[in-house]
C-alpha cells in the first residue's frame, strides 16, 4: 500500500513539473510573439518618420503641410493635407493610394487630376525626378499622416464666394457644358441599384463632370468663382460617394447630390 501511495505521489510531482515546463515554454513563445509585433510596429514608425522627413524636404518648398489663411496669397501648390483629402476617397487603400500619388509625381498629367481646382489655379505640377524607393515612403507618410483635419478652415476660406445671379441674371454657360450636366443630373435623379459599385461609379461620374468644368479654360473670372463656389459644396458628398461603404450611405449621399444639383439650374443655364 505504501509503494502505490508513493508511486502515485511521484507520478503526480512528475506531471506538475511538466504542466510548470509547458507553461514555462508557452510564456516564451509569446514573448517571442510580442516581440516580433513589435519589432514590426517600430520598422512601420520608422519608415513613416523617413517618409515624413523626405516630404518635409522635398514637398514642402512648395506645399504647406495645411492650410494657413496668412500665406493664402504666397501659395504655389495645395496643402499636402488637400492631396490626401482628393487622393483617399478614390484610393481608400494604401496600397492603392501609394500607387496612384506615386505614379502621378512621376508624370503629372491634367486628365488624371484629382484636384482640378488646384490645376486651374497653380498649373500643373512640374515632373520631378525622384527616386521611386523615396516617393513611395512618402505617398505612405501622407496616407498615414494625421493633419488633425483642418477641413473647417477650407470651408470658412471658400465661403467667402457664394453662388448668386449675374446682376439678375443666370450664369450663362456653354451648350455642351449644360448637356454634361443634365446628363449627370438625369442619372442622379434616375438613379437606383444594389450594388455598391455602381453608386462609387455614380460619385466618379459627378467628379469627372466638375473636373471638365473646372478645367475648361474658356470660364473666368467671376462665372469661374461661381463654378467653383458651387462644386466646392458638393465635394464633400462627392468623395463621399466614391469612397461609401454601404448602400445606406451611399443612398443618403446620392439624395443629398440631387437636392444640390436642383439649385445648380437657379444660377447656371
Amino acid at each position: 500500500m505504501l509503494n502505490i501511495k508513493v508511486s502515485t505521489l511521484i507520478i503526480a510531482l512528475l506531471l506538475f513539473a511538466g504542466c510548470n515546463t509547458g507553461q514555462t515554454n508557452n510564456k516564451h513563445k509569446n514573448s517571442g510573439a510580442k516581440t516580433v509585433v513589435a519589432k514590426t510596429t517600430r520598422a512601420e514608425t520608422a519608415d513613416n518618420s523617413a517618409g515624413y522627413r523626405l516630404m518635409k524636404q522635398k514637398c514642402f518648398i512648395c506645399h504647406l503641410e495645411t492650410p494657413d489663411p496668412a500665406k493664402r496669397s504666397q501659395m504655389i501648390a495645395p496643402p499636402m493635407v488637400r492631396v490626401q483629402q482628393h487622393y483617399k476617397p478614390a484610393y481608400p487603400t494604401k496600397e492603392a493610394f501609394v500607387k496612384a500619388v506615386v505614379a502621378y509625381v512621376k508624370n503629372p498629367k491634367e486628365a488624371k487630376t484629382l484636384m482640378p481646382g488646384a490645376v486651374k489655379r497653380f498649373k500643373i505640377m512640374p515632373k520631378l525626378i525622384y527616386d521611386d524607393k523615396e516617393l513611395q515612403l512618402i505617398a505612405s507618410a501622407l496616407f498615414e499622416t494625421n493633419f488633425n483635419n483642418p477641413g473647417a478652415m477650407n470651408r470658412a476660406a471658400m465661403q467667402q464666394v457664394k453662388l448668386h445671379l449675374n446682376n439678375g441674371e443666370k450664369w450663362k454657360l456653354k451648350k455642351q457644358t449644360m448637356q454634361k450636366v443634365n446628363v449627370v443630373v438625369s442619372k442622379l435623379q434616375g438613379f437606383h441599384s444594389d450594388n455598391l459599385s455602381a453608386y462609387h461609379q455614380l460619385g466618379k461620374d459627378v467628379f469627372n463632370l466638375s473636373k471638365a468644368l473646372l478645367l475648361d479654360k474658356s470660364y473666368k473670372n467671376d462665372l469661374y468663382k461661381q463654378l467653383q463656389a458651387f462644386f466646392h459644396g458638393i465635394e464633400e458628398n462627392m468623395h463621399s460617394l466614391i469612397s461609401a461603404k454601404d448602400i445606406t450611405t451611399a443612398q443618403q449621399q446620392t439624395e443629398i447630390l440631387k437636392k444640390k444639383f436642383n439649385r445648380f439650374y437657379q444660377y447656371f443655364e
